[in-house]
């Protein structure tokens, strides 16, 4: 009895020891032992992240728009960021003094629907500078202002948009929201969060934004511009019950950034951009098997990527506006001038279609003058047939 007493303290005492030391374990079949230490954990996370904050806030700005509507006098703030900064005909560097600062925002930050406008860009501590608008971008909901500055009095540094490579967001990766929410008494206010969901068109993550965050950047954890933040999610109703919303902020991610702000400055005006003309319902025939009819049930042999494959969900026209592109559009495949009802869009300008916002994204980045491709299929007879169709955007 005592030899099984003496045993269990023993053992009692080495499972003690063991938890009680830093423990090195090796794995025989990896090249290198695998140290269980605190090296990568949260600590180092959030010494990168201050530093990156602190890296990047000299970018971000604050923007107010002061305007008159019926008379009085109003107000509406917003957040931008420094994406190049000039000296006379060159960019900016050591030894330049007096730049001009180029500044990314929202189009609804800036528009103040027809009534006359004057616009600041906010440095904090109580310190505005007179801007200038470069042209803007309703369909895209982007704008570019521009101010001087004297860089021997203000910490102002700029963040590029033109490597889009290093900027591409990841899921799941850690982001950094800078703006200034509900008023610029908020200056760079930081919020941390994670990407959650990346399309063409958006980008969702979890960083706190609000308004007065409209326009302001979103960055990576290694400081690269992400997007600019345009939208959140706050409430929904469903059956009659509003259920609040946390945790879904909108960027406009930055490759449309890039596009947009080159064609904001190839014109220096507000850019319009051309309509299609036609009406679409976008089709999953798994979800909705009574609208399988519309759609063909395999990828046409024209696409040798993809042909024989299951073709599920599409994007049929539903209605052409008489006289508009898509009416006048023209095919070397067909007689027939002008797209169809019930015609299936399947490509814009070499993008595949699977869902009406590709439709929007490709107009959103054109501009009136250019030629657009549209290739549909088209059921004639009971086959479905592959036509080119080409329309110069009015």
């Amino acid at each position: 009895m005592k030899n099984k007493i003496l045993t269990a303290i023993v053992g009692l005492l080495l499972i003690f020891s063991l938890v009680s030391c830093d423990l090195t374990f090796t794995d025989p079949q990896a090249p290198i032992s695998t140290v269980l230490t605190d090296d990568t954990t949260y600590e180092k996370i959030e010494t990168d992240i201050t530093k990156t904050i602190e890296e990047v806030k000299s970018a971000c700005v604050g923007i107010s728009v002061t305007y008159k509507t019926m008379g009085q006098e109003a107000m509406s703030i917003g957040s931008g960021v420094i994406y190049k900064m000039m000296d006379g005909d060159k960019e900016a560097d050591e030894n330049s003094t007096v730049v001009t600062c180029f500044v990314i925002t929202n189009e609804h930050v800036v528009n103040t629907e027809g009534n006359l406008a004057k616009y600041n860009v906010y440095l904090g501590n109580g310190k505005y500078i007179e801007a200038d608008s470069v042209g803007s971008d309703a369909a895209n909901d982007l704008a570019v202002l521009t101010f001087n500055v004297n860089l021997k009095e203000y910490n102002l540094k700029a963040i590029s948009i033109d490597n889009e490579e290093d900027n591409m967001p990841v899921e799941g990766n850690y982001c950094i929201a800078i703006g200034c929410p509900l008023s610029l008494d908020n200056y760079n206010y930081v919020s941390v969060g994670n990407i959650a969901k990346v399309s063409l068109t958006d980008i969702m993550h979890t960083a706190a934004i609000n308004p007065g965050n409209s326009g302001g950047a979103l960055f990576s954890i290694t400081g690269k511009l992400i997007g600019i933040n345009y939208q959140k999610s706050t409430i929904i109703e469903e059956e009659g019950e509003i259920i609040p919303i946390e945790g879904m902020g909108y960027t406009i991610p930055i490759w449309t950034v890039r596009d947009v702000v080159s064609d904001i400055e190839s014109t220096y005006k507000d850019v319009e951009r051309p309509k299609l003309g036609i009406t679409v319902m976008t089709v999953n025939s798994t979800l909705n098997p009574e609208d399988s009819a519309k759609l063909p049930n395999t990828y046409p042999n024209e696409d040798e990527e993809n042909k024989g494959k299951d073709f599920n969900q599409g994007v049929v026209v539903t209605a052409v506006e008489e006289g508009s592109n898509a009416a006048n559009a023209t095919s070397k495949d067909s007689d027939v001038v002008g797209l169809q009802v019930n015609d299936v869009v399947f490509k814009v300008n070499d993008t595949y279609v699977t869902r009406n916002t590709d439709i929007s994204r490709e107009l959103n980045l054109m501009l009136k003058g250019e030629e657009m491709s549209i290739v549909v299929l088209r059921n004639i007879d009971g086959s479905w047939k592959y036509l080119e169709y080409k329309t110069t955007l009015g």
